[in-house]
């Protein structure tokens, strides 16, 4: 039963995946859709076979190629792989995904050269990528190249300072040239590397022990112990650290300072140190101390008796010979004794202020004051402490409230009264409390009116609160009465700065040049000021003057790039884009990689290719819109200009091919594939601009929504039979021209370029009805050329019978050239030949015609100018018509019989019309006319002016 079971399960599973790489398709976007889902699930076989199979169908597909390429690379068919993507990466040399895939296969395969200069293309696109350095340099690491690894990532650490892990490694590297540097004895130079890594993180105990050891080296002990000691306030209880102290104080004889401090060492982490270290360094004390030392013979006194002699030359020599430890204990076992001793609380304080214990020192200063308030030794230690240690902390704490009183209580001292008041104008300073601020700068200039610095800092308190002239007026004193200090003449510059760059806040760009020329006239090299009167000039705007200051700046700087840059932009606003175009023609040169002047290139290059689409130019606007795309591909504007140019001037089938070009390079551009609708309406292929518009992308939910209208229209315009029903009301002042029309007309599109119709109308006066009726006949015979002809029956008011044709031949730039003929038989047997030559123009929603129609009948000549023009008004293609015409016959399209009826007399035509779609298929129309001619009233001689007006209504609609 088990071995049924596993058997059908091993049938089922074979069928299934028979039937799943079986599958056929007939489109290569198909296969690309199920290749991309297969890599999704990481089915990375059935997604190599699918995409392979899409290429038999589309062998140039570069999406389908790069599936391939990434199945292959996953099922590690490196070979294949590399072959296939390499084909993709020749066509899309900057796409980041590709070129990916090219540094895994290469790294993969050990090919580490190639990978190298994939990841160094890489970073010329994103060149502040941290994922691909570190690529980079863990590919210099697997090839053995330590030295190209490192330098790497010393450019990493340049831009990425403040990052925990490179900063880690890049200390690691660090620590590794210190090694290398003593390895060579270049203690100085390794110390140099260890005090950088010091620096960067300076709990880093290698590069403490690092310089300790060269120190130790070099036979500098000392200095190893200093630096011991400033690893231990990093690390105070380190283990090796305290080792090497202890030794360096071995070896320096200073026996007495390591049991002291070795005593100071917490429990329990440093009993067995103590354990094993103090009978050592007790016994080598012993050594240098002889028995019948009288310092020592004294401290045994001290002990045994308390003798009072015996205690002050102990604590004199302690003090004397730096016996701090001593001293410290001999005299707290005397101010134990005698706890007012004014002698030894003094000493004791004194003790620590040359041995910089801060705390304890601030510590016995303060009870010594509280003990005796009126000793001036005392109370000068005491305002200082006050001064630098309590009140100068609370200021650089920002505790401005704890630090204020203090120094308001200190400017009664003497001494500190100046730096007090400093101290207080700073805190006022700092706190934005500027009135208070401008009290306190006014008493300081009271104390010392001499002092050049307290003008300054008045200046600078008036620059702070934005009164710049008051500012700049207080430096300009003081630069007349020292002209010999160049500090002046800076700081003022620093103020005009500072002026200029608020005027620019505020946008005050005309009042900025002159505050910039101020400063100009005492440096007129400063960068800034010439920047800020670039931008100034840029922003009135003054664009002469712009490049005027950008030429001056470039005098200075002439390879600064941005102020290059900043000349050719107002080149080229300037129009003088041939000297921007140089400038960044130069930069580029010299920076080969920076996109910013590519992009700054595209941009000139867009601007003047619009200057010369507007003259006319087209050929060199579309050259400068293709250059600026190949420099910067998401260019959109000059890409969007590029193909809307070549719709509206070039061919349809050129601009098609164009487009198309356009789509093999980014396939997903939407807009392209728009225009590609647009430009297949314009050659009446409605299937496939109905399905290309629909890729247009509109963010507006209501134009959204009329645009999905217009849409339909379009795609009714697919549709083959068109039916229109006329009806047509004339009425006039003249009972004869009075009249009824209604009119059917059919048509039916045979295919793509033929199409045959019908016409049938039906007139109604007094005097009787009269029927026409006609079939006509239309040809495309190419996208630029198109051609009608038919012929009409009628009776009574119509012609008896009507043959005519009309040429169409679209030109550039939206023209279009019509020529046609007609021949008419009238009912009284006079035949009727009329010429007509037109000219149209189209824009976006905009058709404008005019036309000449040259006519004669068997004896004279007539002739008629006609210029008309119809408005869409939405996307749903809804428009307004009007018309004007004039001359010897009227111009008539509502009455077809007209044009013969009413010869030689001047006539002037005005109409208006509106046409509503009522759906996509169906759409209303109504037109109206006024025609006013001169006519004969009872014989040829008597004329009269006679007004008709026309009204008609047409339903149109498609099936």
């Amino acid at each position: 039963m088990k071995i049924n079971k596993y058997l059908c399960i091993f049938v089922v599973i074979i069928l299934s995946q028979f039937n799943i790489y079986s599958q056929t398709y007939d489109s290569s976007d198909l296969y690309f859709e199920e290749a991309k889902k297969d890599i999704a699930e990481q089915n990375y076989t059935r997604a190599a076979k699918l995409s392979w199979r899409g290429l038999q169908l589309a062998p140039d597909d570069l999406d389908l190629k790069t599936l391939l390429g990434k199945a292959n690379m996953s099922l590690g068919r490196y070979d294949t792989a590399r072959y296939v993507l390499k084909q993709v990466y020749l066509k899309r040399r900057k796409d980041i995904d590709i070129l990916g895939y090219l540094v895994t296969i290469e790294q993969t395969t050990k090919r580490y050269s190639d990978a190298i200069c994939f990841v160094n293309e890489l970073l010329e696109i994103t060149p502040y990528s941290r994922g691909w350095w570190r690529r980079k340099i863990n590919i210099y690491k697997e090839m053995g190249n330590f030295e190209e690894a490192e330098r790497s990532l010393k450019r990493l650490y340049q831009i990425y300072p403040d990052d925990t892990e490179i900063k880690n490694d890049y200390n690691y590297i660090m620590l590794g040239d210190g090694i290398d540097a003593v390895k060579n004895k270049k203690y100085d130079d390794a110390n140099k590397v260890y005090k950088t890594v010091i620096d960067n993180d300076p709990t880093n105990k290698d590069a403490y022990v690092g310089v300790i050891r060269n120190e130790i080296l070099k036979g500098n002990p000392e200095y190893a112990l200093q630096f011991t000691n400033r690893a231990l306030l990093e690390l105070p209880f380190d283990k090796e650290l305290v080792n090497r102290k202890i030794g360096l104080l071995t070896d320096l004889g200073r026996h007495e300072q390591a049991i002291a401090y070795i005593k100071q060492l917490p429990s329990p982490d440093f009993d067995d140190l103590k354990k094993n270290n103090l009978p050592y360094l007790m016994q080598e004390s012993a050594r240098f101390n002889e028995y019948n030392d009288p310092y020592e013979i004294n401290k045994k006194l001290v002990e045994m008796n308390g003798n009072s002699d015996s205690q002050t030359y102990v604590i004199n020599n302690a003090l004397g010979k730096g016996y701090d430890v001593d001293a410290e204990y001999f005299l707290k076992k005397g101010i134990k004794r005698s706890p007012n001793n004014k002698k030894f609380l003094v000493q004791l304080k004194e003790l620590y202020r040359p041995i910089k214990d801060k705390e304890r020192f601030e510590k016995e200063v303060i009870k010594l004051h509280e003990k005796f308030p009126n000793d001036t030794d005392i109370t000068n230690d005491y305002n200082l402490i006050m001064y630098n240690s309590r009140a100068k902390d609370y200021v650089e704490n920002r505790q401005f409230d704890l630090a204020l009183p203090i120094f308001q209580d200190l400017t009664s001292v003497p001494d500190l009264t100046q730096e007090a008041e400093q101290q207080i104008f700073g805190i006022y300073l700092s706190l934005e409390q500027y009135d208070e601020a401008t009290d306190q700068i006014d008493k300081l200039i009271g104390l010392d009116p001499d002092n050049p610095d307290y003008l300054i800092r008045k200046s600078t308190l008036y620059q702070k609160m934005e009164l710049f002239d008051d500012a700049l007026e207080i430096t300009r004193g003081l630069e007349q009465q020292y002209p010999l200090e160049p500090r002046y003449s800076r700081i003022y510059v620093s103020q005009v700065e500072d002026y200029a760059t608020y005027l620019m806040r505020e946008q005050r760009y005309s009042a900025v040049l002159p505050v910039v020329e101020d400063g100009l006239t005492r440096e007129n090299n400063n960068k800034r000021l010439l920047n800020i009167a670039i931008n100034a000039s840029s922003a009135i705007p003054d664009y002469q003057k712009g490049i005027d200051y950008s030429l001056s700046a470039l005098s200075f700087y002439p390879n600064n790039k941005d102020f290059n840059l900043k000349l050719s932009n107002l080149y080229s606003k300037n129009n003088e884009f041939e000297k921007s175009v140089a400038i960044l023609d130069s930069l580029k040169l010299t920076y080969k990689y920076d996109r910013k002047i590519k992009n700054s290139l595209a941009e000139i290059l867009f601007l003047r290719a619009k200057k010369q689409e507007e003259d006319g130019l087209v050929e060199e606007a579309l050259a400068n819109y293709d250059s600026a795309i190949s420099l910067n591909p998401n260019d959109r504007g000059s890409l969007m200009r590029m193909v809307n140019l070549h719709i509206v001037q070039k061919p349809n089938d050129e601009s098609l091919d164009f487009i198309n070009e356009r789509l093999e390079e980014t396939p997903e551009d939407n807009f392209l594939k728009y225009k590609k609708g647009i430009v297949f309406e314009l050659l009446k292929q409605f299937d496939s601009a109905y399905y290309y518009q629909k890729f247009r992308e509109i963010d507006n939910p209501y134009e959204k929504s009329e645009w999905n209208k217009a849409l339909e229209v379009i795609k009714a315009e697919q549709l083959k039979n068109t039916l229109a029903a006329t009806y047509t009301e004339a009425s006039s002042d003249s009972t004869a021209f009075s009249t009824s029309l209604a009119s059917l007309n059919y048509s039916h599109r045979y295919d793509d370029k033929n199409t045959f119709g019908a016409d049938v109308n039906y007139a109604a006066r007094r005097s009787g009805v009269g029927v026409q009726g006609g079939l006509n006949y239309s040809r495309i015979f190419s996208p630029t050329l198109y051609a009608d002809v038919g012929v009409l029956l009628g009776n009574k008011f119509f012609p008896k019978f009507i043959l005519y044709g009309n040429a169409y031949k679209g030109l550039k730039n939206g023209y279009e050239a019509q020529a046609g003929i007609r021949f008419m038989r009238l009912q009284n047997d006079i035949n009727f030949i009329v010429l007509n030559l037109g000219a149209s123009k189209s824009w976006e929603d905009i058709w404008l015609n005019a036309k000449l129609a040259l006519m004669r009948d068997d004896k004279f000549n007539y002739f008629n100018f006609t210029v008309q023009t119809r408005i869409n008004v939405n996307p749903r293609k809804d428009y307004v018509s009007l018309i004007v015409s004039g001359g010897s016959a009227p111009f008539n399209d509502q009455l077809p019989e007209g044009e013969a009826a009413l010869l030689d007399f001047s006539n002037i035509l005005i109409g208006a019309g509106y046409k509503y779609n009522i759906s996509a298929r169906t759409g209303l129309i109504i037109n109206g006319s006024w025609i006013n001619f001169q006519s004969p009233i009872t014989d040829s001689t008597t004329l009269a002016y006679i007004n008709q007006y026309n009204l008609s209504v047409t339903i149109v609609t498609r099936f």
